[in-house]
């Protein structure tokens, strides 16, 4: 095969957030919807992994991954666990945390919000509550005034869309409402705290004259298609999903000013589409533990619609696939890293892929039972035991190769070919 060589400064990590990994009881949302038993297989993000004490340890199994940039996030409830009450010495931990994956070579990226809102927030009606805009703007300005100075490199909001639609569509993200105007209420909200944040964050840097900042949000963005390629009404059912799911946001965040410095994008997942408004997987494609499609040419796919809508530097934020054994991500990760580098062939300027996620962590609504790592956390010893998984050996030597090479390939997946 022919080696996929990636641009030489291209960025290879993985991704986490705070309340799925960091431990300790917290006043947020999940630990009190875990509380009352809601979580799917019984587990708190109290467990989880415990980052927030044993982040060392984790910074050095990134480094035998050869990781050169790692996104995290920052909890809003461990900052500000009561309105206008900030806790300072969790600011200063994050500075060490910060301070440690720098010192390790590796380049922070960091998350304001990443699907956990405090306790106060949620009483107060949460993102579905014009003040939330106001506090999330005040929290931001807090934030980025005590770490600012330690990376240039800022996601406001992860997955608004995601967050909106499962917390007020479906019901099963905190506060588990259904509302279809709350729905559209929240997201309009979370468009206004995207905007009130890249302001803060810009205006802060501008005032320490820190060197300038790349700002932007996290967009889950799923690759729809028509149930009947030849079907208007499917076509027309795939331009909706289109407008409502992917590209809402980003209208609504740039109809006055374009508030963003770089596109990221969350991708893991394709839909085949019936109108009006039916979602199916298809029968053709593989799927993960949780049933969701594998289709790697919808990353290509996104990663250029994208790039042609915006021309700004594009960055994978998230991209993985659940999967207990270990079975399914070795050819998940040379696919999905395979159609990246055919859209940087076709032009599309990418700088950067995170891997979803660093390690076994606390899923949204699964809890423990659904692994996404690259490294396998003993969730039943004590001391939470870390192995890097054969995926992750494998990504290890793509992000130290900068790229997929015939060595690679015979190492660890030598049926593989290139789709």
């Amino acid at each position: 095969m022919k080696a996929c060589r990636f641009p030489d400064g291209f960025l290879w990590g993985s991704a986490i957030s705070a309340f799925q990994t960091e431990g300790s009881p917290l006043k947020n949302e999940w630990c009190e919807l875990a509380s009352r038993g809601k979580i799917f297989d019984g587990s708190r993000p109290e467990g989880a992994v415990n980052f927030w004490d044993n982040y060392e340890k984790y910074i050095a199994l990134m480094k035998e991954m050869n990781h050169n940039i790692f996104r995290m996030s920052v909890e809003w409830a461990r900052i500000e666990p009561e309105e206008g009450l900030y806790d300072e010495s969790a600011l200063q931990h994050y500075r060490k945390i910060i301070s440690a994956v720098s010192a390790s070579g590796i380049k922070p990226m960091i998350d304001l919000h990443h699907h956990s809102n405090p306790l106060w927030l949620a009483r107060k009606g949460g993102w579905c509550n014009r003040s939330s805009v106001v506090h999330f703007r005040r929290f931001t300005n807090k934030v980025i005034n005590s770490l600012g100075d330690l990376t240039d490199m800022w996601l406001t909001i992860n997955e608004p869309v995601v967050l909106a639609v499962t917390s007020y569509m479906l019901g099963l993200f905190p506060p588990q409402k259904k509302n279809i105007f709350q729905t559209f209420k929240c997201i309009d909200n979370l468009a206004e705290a995207h905007v009130a944040a890249y302001e803060e964050i810009r205006d802060a840097f501008s005032k320490n004259n820190w060197p300038g900042p790349k700002v932007g949000f996290a967009k889950h963005v799923r690759c729809f298609n028509p149930c009947n390629p030849a079907s208007p009404l499917d076509n027309l059912a795939v331009k909706m999903h289109e407008n409502i799911f992917n590209l809402d946001f980003f209208n609504k965040i740039t109809r006055k000013t374009l508030t963003l410095d770089m596109v990221c994008i969350n991708y893991y997942t394709s839909e085949l589409v019936k109108f009006p408004l039916d979602r199916e997987a298809s029968s053709d494609l593989p799927k993960n533990k949780l049933g969701w499609d594998i289709y790697p040419e919808g990353l290509y796919k996104v990663l250029k619609r994208y790039w042609d809508m915006f021309h700004l530097p594009v960055y994978v934020t998230e991209n993985g696939v659940c999967d207990d054994h270990d079975e399914l991500r070795p050819l998940f990760i040379l696919d999905h890293v395979y159609q990246m580098h055919r859209a940087l062939e076709s032009g599309v300027d990418i700088r950067a892929y995170c891997h979803w996620t660093t390690m076994d962590n606390f899923e949204c609504m699964e809890g423990l039972s659904a692994r996404f790592g690259l490294i396998h956390v003993d969730f039943d010893s004590k001391e939470l035991k870390c192995t890097i998984k054969p995926s992750g050996r494998l990504f290890g030597e793509i992000a130290g190769a900068n790229g997929i090479t015939p060595a690679i390939v015979d190492k660890f997946k030598p049926d593989w070919h290139a789709p």
